[in-house]
Order: structure tokens, then sequence, then C-alpha cells
């Protein structure tokens, strides 16, 4: 019985202990629960956080620490986790302004447990984008999260550091500088990560589809610069430059062609264009629209640089071109009795063509050839004050010559090595205006003809058009002396010989080289 009370003795002097142990285990449970619950205490106070006044105020301060810029964003409405702002308005160092209208977006406040802002859904009814040039040297942006500064302490190690953007999309998008200009296109911006790129740096794909786009170019026969319909563009946008990888474009309903190249934030851009299809009326006046028809084809490059002209160059062809209705023509098929040359089918018209220093345009590597009669090469400048000068090769069969007495072997007596066999050549100057050409062809053939008349025989002009050749230089008496010398007249013989004389002063300024 003397056991007992010492049994007891012995448990209260164990009690402290125990509850020392429950209170031990009372405290590492709550230290797990909060843990476990802090997630959930992030996300809890970054919803409310996102909603206060003090975010958006946060907000634009974040944006112009990263532009160097400024930033005016308005009030932001949310309804459950989608918010929408009525305006913005980002200006940055580079020079770059954006106005959104009617920006949305849907937060994914689950995302924030893996350290992500996931932004779903974004857009705008519409985006003007517009390049000025740069007052300063743009700052690198800096890393910064968007509750920096604006939370507790004991929070900072769970804010979100990255950020994901599943896209964005504008109804209607503007996009100008250096005189390009995009205008109402449907705007797609791919998917974003912020923790696949560099610090500072940002890449968006994207495509646009409809609107319109306008070209610091204005062809000849056009009044305004270039504008062309989008039919669908696919791009990259990054923090450097937007790169144009493939375009389709179409131009008055008609025409298409593509587009590639780059546009630098700094000032740089470069232009690669195909286009198919243009009517050949759209760069002609009214008067040579009546001469010439066909379509154009060809591959462009424009280049140009903040502060500097606009560089160009371009590889044209005319597909299916006719030349009609021309004197020259019309004479053509007169002295060499072909009517082929009434209406010349062109079979092939190429030029490389780019400004000429004086500030016209130049047209090079001209090939001009109308199968089975005649080959034209060479180059043509068209220099302001509507004034062209040109020098060319001009090849013609002998079936051609046929009819043409002297112009074989007087005229076309030029080597060309690198034209087609088979052809014989001359050289051929053009000058005055476009509305009123010249050229020294003409003139030399009549020239050749009158010395032939002089000096061959008159077995080689016979059967010739020297009637019709040499009229408008001899007269339509003397003109017509070959035949009357094969009939053996004698008297027409030495008044042919005497007129021939006396009209050597007509014919010998116009020989080559007089």
């Amino acid at each position: 019985m003397a056991a007992m009370p010492r049994r007891r003795s012995l448990q209260r002097r164990s009690s402290p202990f125990r509850w020392l142990w429950w209170l031990a285990g009372l405290l590492v449970i709550a230290v797990i629960v909060v843990v476990m619950a802090m997630p959930a205490l992030v996300v809890g106070y970054l919803q409310s956080f996102v909603r206060s006044e003090g975010f958006r105020v946060k907000l634009e301060e974040m944006i112009e620490a990263k532009t160097g810029g400024s930033a005016r964003l308005a009030d932001i409405q949310w309804q459950d986790d989608a918010a929408r702002m009525s305006e913005a308005t980002i200006e940055t160092a580079s020079g770059l302004q954006i106005e959104a209208v009617g920006v949305h977006a849907a937060l994914d406040f689950s995302a924030i447990r893996r350290g992500s802002w996931s932004l779903q859904s974004a857009g705008a009814d519409s985006v003007i984008v517009t390049k000025h040039p740069a007052d300063k040297e743009a700052p690198r942006a800096e890393e910064s999260s968007v509750t920096e500064n604006a939370l507790p302490g004991w929070l900072s190690q769970h804010i979100p550091k990255t950020t994901e953007v599943d896209g964005f999309d504008a109804e209607r998008f503007s996009y100008s500088q250096n005189g390009w200009q995009v205008e109402e296109a449907r705007l797609h911006l791919g998917s974003y990560n912020s923790a696949s790129t560099s610090k500072g740096r940002f890449s968006f794909p994207g495509t646009l589809e409809g609107g319109v786009l306008r070209m610091p170019v204005t062809p000849p026969g056009q009044k305004e610069p270039l504008k062309l319909d989008i039919e669908r563009a696919s791009f990259r946008l990054t923090d450097e430059k937007l790169q144009i990888s493939e375009s389709t474009l179409r131009w008055k309903d008609r025409s298409k062609g593509t587009l590639r190249g780059s546009v630098r934030f700094g000032g740089e851009w470069q232009m690669f264009a195909h286009a198919e299809q243009v009517p050949s009326a759209e760069f002609l006046s009214e008067e040579w629209q009546k001469h010439l028809s066909g379509h154009f084809e060809g591959d462009a490059e424009l280049s140009g640089a903040k502060g500097q002209p606009m560089k160009w160059k371009a590889d044209v062809a005319l597909k299916d071109g006719v030349l009609s209705s021309l004197p020259i023509l019309d004479k053509l098929a007169t002295y060499t009795r072909m009517e082929r040359f009434k209406r010349l089918a062109l079979d092939i018209a190429t030029a490389s063509v780019s400004p000429h220093v004086s500030g016209g345009t130049r047209l090079e590597k001209i090939v001009i050839q109308s199968n089975g009669l005649m080959r034209l090469e060479g180059t043509l400048n068209l220099l302001p004050g509507d004034v062209i000068e040109g020098d060319f090769m001009v090849g013609v069969t002998p079936e051609t010559l046929r009819w043409l007495p002297g112009a074989q072997n007087r005229i076309f007596i030029e080597t060309n090595p690198q034209g087609p066999p088979g052809l014989n050549w001359a050289r051929v100057k053009v000058a005055g205006t476009r509305s009123a050409p010249q050229e020294d062809l003409s003139s030399r053939l009549l020239g050749a003809a009158g010395m032939s008349l002089l000096f061959d025989s008159p077995g080689t002009i016979v059967n010739k058009a020297s009637d019709t050749l040499l009229e408008p230089v001899l007269g339509e008496d003397a003109a017509k002396l070959p035949g009357q010398i094969i009939n053996g007249t004698t008297k027409t013989l030495e008044q042919g010989v005497k007129t021939g004389t006396d009209l050597i002063n007509k014919v010998i300024p116009i020989f080559p080289g007089k």
C-alpha cells in the first residue's frame, strides 16, 4: 500500500514535459499550415492588390522604367478574372508611340503558384503605333516586378518573376514609319514567355490580315504613292526590328505581289518586292496607252535610313507586250514590206530600272525582241524636264533588210558578240523628249539609200523599196531613178546622175558621223 503514493508523485513530475511536447507539436503543425497556405495567401493578396488603384499606378511606373518614356493608363475595370481598360498610351525613349483603345485581358491567378503572371485572351479594339525620331538613346530595359516596392517584404519571394501571354489580337491596327504606313489591318501576335528571352528583350510572331499598305514610292504615271491591299502578312516583332517573312498583296484588284524585309526601330529599313499582272496602262501617259499594251512583272529592292534618301532598283519585264500605231513602225513596215512591224509583238521586253544621278530614271540592260524580226539592246535615261537620252544596238534579220538599199552594207555593219547569232546590227542614238522622241536610224537609212543610188550598180537596188525610201530626200522623180535606169533610157541616166550630184548635199549631212 505504501508504493501507490510514490507512483502518483512520478506522474506529477512528468506532466510539464508532456505539455511542452504538445506545444511543440502544435507549433510544427502551425508552421506547416502557414507554409501550405502561403501560396493561397499570396494569391489572395495579389487578387486584392491588382484590383486597387495602386496597381495601376505601379504598372505605369514599371512601363516607364522599362521604356525610358511615359505611360498613361485609364482605370482598370474588373469582372471576375477579366480586366478591361478604355485606353492606354505609351511613349518610349526610342520614339515609339503606342495608342490602344479597348484593351482587355484575363489574368490566370492559378499560374502565380508556379511563379508566373499568365495573361490570356489579351487584345484591343484598336492599336495605333507611330515611330518618331528618337530624342535620346533608349535605355536598356530593367527587370522589375509589377509589385516591386508595393507588397510586404515577407511576400516578395513568392511574387512571380516571369510573364506569359498566350497571344494578342487587335481588330484594327495601324503603323507608320518613314513614309511606310499600315492602316486598318487585323493584328494577331503569338505567344510570349519572358523566361525564354534575354533580359529586356522580347520576340513575338505575328500576322496581319486585311488593311492597306502605303509605300513611300510613287510609280511613273501615278499621282499618289503606291497603295497596296494586304491579303495576309507574316512577321516577327522584336525589341529591335520588325521582320516581314512573307506577305501577299494586291493592287487595284488586278495585280498581285509579295513583300518581305525588315524595319529597324533605329530608322533603317530594307524591302524586297515581287509584282505580277500589273497593267502597263497604269504607268503610261494617255498617248502611250494607245501604242503599248501588256502587263508588267518584276522584282524590286528598296532601302532607306534615317536622314537619307530612299535607294531602290528594279528588274522589270513586260509580258504579252504589243507595240502598234507608231509612225516609225509604219515607216519600217513600208520600207521593209513586212506588215509585222505595224503591230510588233514583243516576245522579250526586260530592263533594269534605277534612279539617275540627275534625279530622273535610268533604264539599263534593256532587251526588246520580236522573234524572227528584230532585237534591241541598250540604255535609256529619262531625265528631268521630260528629256530622254538613249544608246541602243538594233539587230535585224537579213530578210528585214532585203528591201532597204544600202542598209546591209552601210548601216547594219556593227558587231555584237553578246547578241544572238543571225542578226545584222546597227547602233542607234535616241534624244528629244518623251512626247517627241527622235532617233538617228531613219535618217541614216535614207542616207544609205541615197549613197546606194549614186554609187552602187543599178542591179543592187532594183526591186528594192528605193522609190518609197528615197522620196523624202530626193523627191518623187529622183526616187524613181533606179527603175528607170534599168529600163536603159540614156537621157534618164544622164538626168539621174545630174540630179544625184545636185542633191548630194542633202544626203551627206545625214550620213553616220556627220
